[in-house]
C-alpha cells in the first residue's frame, strides 16, 4: 500500500518529513531495523538508507553488495551505487547528494534520514521484515551487529563453545590423535584453563573493538567540526578577495563586520545562503 513512487519522489523541504527530530528519527531506525545507532551521521555510509529501501522493495536492492564496514568516500561509494541503481529499478527520481551524504556532514544526513523514514512511513507494506538477516557483510560495526537474540543470519561469525551434546564446534577443539588414549593427569585442567583464557581474550577483543568503535565516532564528529569551520573561513576569505577585485564604494566597515558576522552564525544548512546574501550587499 501507500502512495505511489512519483508522489514521494520530489517531498519538499516545507513537507512534514522535514520536522521529524533527529531523536525519534534514530529511534524509529533503531527499533524497525534492530540497530543501535547513536548519531545520524552513522547513516552516511548509505548502508541504513539500502536497508530501508530493502525493506520497502523486496529484491530491488543488491544487499549483499552492500559493505556496513564502509568508512572511507572510496568505500562508502559503492554502497550509493547500489542505492541509486535500486532508485531508478524502483522508479524514484529523488537526487541523491553523495558528495556531501559522504562526508558524514549532520544536516544532509538528517535530511536524507527525514526523507526516506517519509518513503517507508507511506511505501512499506508491513510483511514482516527481518532485517539482521538481510545484512551480509562479513564483518558488521557495533551499532549494526543487532539486538544478538539470533535473529539474523548474515549478522557475521558468533563465537561458539559447543553444542548440547558435548560436539565440540567451531570454537576452540580439543587436540586429539587418531588413537584414543586415557586421560593424562592434569590434562583436563589445562584444557579447562585454556578455554578460560580464550575467554578472557575475547571479553578483551570486544572491549578494544568498543573502544576503537567510539574513537572513530569522536574523530568523524572532530573532523565534522573541522569542515563546518573551514568552510567559515573560507567563505570569509571569499568575500575579502571579492572586494578586493571589485571595490564596493558603498561598502562600510559596519556593513563588513555585519556580513562577516551573517557567515559566523550561519547554520549549517543556511551557509550557501547567507554567503550568496553578504556577497550582494
Amino acid at each position: 500500500g501507500g502512495e505511489g513512487v512519483g508522489a514521494m519522489s520530489n517531498v519538499g523541504r516545507m513537507d512534514g518529513a522535514f520536522f521529524v527530530s533527529r531523536t525519534e528519527l534514530l529511534s524509529w531506525a533503531n527499533s524497525t531495523f534492530d540497530l543501535s545507532m547513536a548519531k545520524v551521521e552513522q547513516c552516511a555510509n548509505g548502508a541504513v538508507y539500502c536497508q530501508v529501501i530493502d525493506a520497502c522493495h523486496p529484491g530491488a536492492v543488491q544487499m549483499r553488495k552492500v559493505n556496513w564496514m564502509a568508512r572511507d568516500e572510496h568505500q562508502c561509494l559503492p554502497n550509493y551505487k547500489v542505492l541509486q541503481q535500486a532508485f531508478d529499478k524502483i522508479g524514484i527520481q529523488r537526487h541523491i547528494d553523495v558528495d556531501k551524504l559522504v562526508r558524514g556532514k549532520y544536516q544532509d544526513n538528517l535530511e536524507m534520514l527525514q526523507w526516506i523514514k517519509t518513503y517507508f512511513d507511506r511505501t512499506y507494506t508491513g510483511d514482516g521484515y527481518d532485517a539482521p538477516s538481510r545484512r551480509f557483510s562479513p564483518m558488521l560495526p557495533e551499532w549494526a551487529a543487532g539486538s544478538g537474540s539470533g535473529g539474523g543470519g548474515a549478522s557475521g561469525p558468533r563465537p561458539s563453545t559447543g553444542s548440547a551434546t558435548g560436539t565440540p564446534t567451531s570454537g576452540a577443539k580439543p587436540p586429539s590423535s587418531g588413537r584414543a588414549s586415557p586421560p593424562r593427569p592434569g590434562h583436563l585442567g589445562g584444557h579447562r584453563g585454556a578455554v578460560a583464557e580464550l575467554e578472557v581474550l575475547r571479553d578483551e577483543h570486544g572491549k578494544l573493538r568498543d573502544e576503537v568503535v567510539d574513537l572513530k565516532i569522536t574523530v568523524d564528529g572532530l573532523e565534522t567540526e573541522r569542515d563546518f569551520y573551514f568552510q567559515k573561513l573560507r567563505d570569509i576569505e571569499i568575500l575579502c578577495q571579492a572586494l578586493e577585485a571589485h571595490p564596493d564604494p558603498h561598502m562600510t566597515v559596519g556593513r563588513f563586520v555585519e556580513n562577516v558576522q551573517r557567515i559566523l552564525y550561519a547554520k549549517d544548512d543556511e551557509d550557501d545562503e547567507d554567503f550568496a546574501d553578504a556577497h550582494q550587499r
